[in-house]
């Protein structure tokens, strides 16, 4: 199965790489420094940049891709994990301070991010130990339509998540997702995720991926939303504000709450994100 994936894998990058010059080379009306190919050998100049985009601090995220040749860190800089234990949902209920859960994207080509995500510091207080970091997420997007209107932006998205610890802490898990999001009248957006995982034991050896967020801009760069997230019976609602107090900074707070599986009970935070 995952022969065969990177396979389907590298010919998305080619045919995203494609898209990409179709759709800016139709495209007259931008500035010209801003249309074209770009990649990390030519970023996108910093005159073509908007406000900071991020996925987090949704539990869904966004079909948008960071500019080509720009990278971004979106950081849950602090979180508390209260009322379960992750690594053993039906076991002690624990609490663990996370610290450092990043995501790093990197704008390879124009439509074409490359992300890896991975939890630094877990601590459990009860125990006084740390957690091994992982698993280690690694995840292509290829933005295929960048939407207008009531047309979402849409991106395909495999996603690996590579085990740090050994089972039956972590295991093996990949699989294709779809991200989307529309622009709704009333300063409001709707941000759709869906997919499926497969899995090595002791994990399920499927499970479908649903997400939804939906996100009001109370005014400029603040914007407040309220999230639902899937995966299989691991289930949690979210809600949060985010500030893009610079155009290429933006902090975050909020907090989860998980309804079953092994989402912890509660899961405030803090983030912050930045693009250079």
């Amino acid at each position: 199965m995952f022969h065969s994936s990177r396979q389907f894998v590298a010919a998305l990058i080619v045919l995203a790489s494609v898209v990409s010059r179709d759709a800016e080379a139709s495209d007259e009306s931008r500035d010209p420094r801003c249309t074209g190919t770009h990649s990390l050998a030519s970023p996108v100049p910093d005159a073509c940049l908007g406000v900071i985009d991020t996925d987090r601090p949704h539990q869904t995220d966004t079909p948008h891709v960071v500019p080509a040749g720009h990278t971004q860190i979106e950081s849950a800089v602090g979180s508390l994990e209260l009322g379960r234990d992750v690594n053993a949902p039906s076991g002690p209920r624990s609490a663990h301070v996370v610290l450092f859960d990043n995501e790093y994207t990197f704008g390879l080509i124009s439509h074409v991010n490359l992300q890896i995500l991975d939890r630094h510091f877990d601590y459990v207080p009860a125990s006084g130990t740390f957690r091994p970091p992982g698993p280690v997420g690694v995840r292509l997007k290829l933005n295929f339509l960048e939407g207008g209107g009531f047309v979402p932006a849409m991106t395909f998205v495999p996603w690996v998540f590579i085990p740090v610890a050994p089972p039956p802490a972590e295991s093996l898990r990949a699989g294709p997702l779809l991200f989307m999001a529309w622009d709704l009248p009333l300063h409001l957006e709707l941000e759709v995720n869906a997919g499926v995982l497969f899995s090595e034991k002791p994990k399920p050896a499927e499970a479908v991926v649903l997400a939804s967020a939906l996100t009001y801009t109370l005014f400029d760069n603040v914007s407040v939303f309220v999230d639902a997230y899937a995966t299989g019976w691991d289930i949690a609602l979210g809600t949060g504000a985010l500030w893009a107090f610079a155009r290429d900074m933006q902090i975050d707070l909020g907090t989860y709450v998980g309804l079953s599986g092994a989402e912890p009970a509660a899961t405030p935070f803090l983030g912050f994100s930045v693009r250079q």
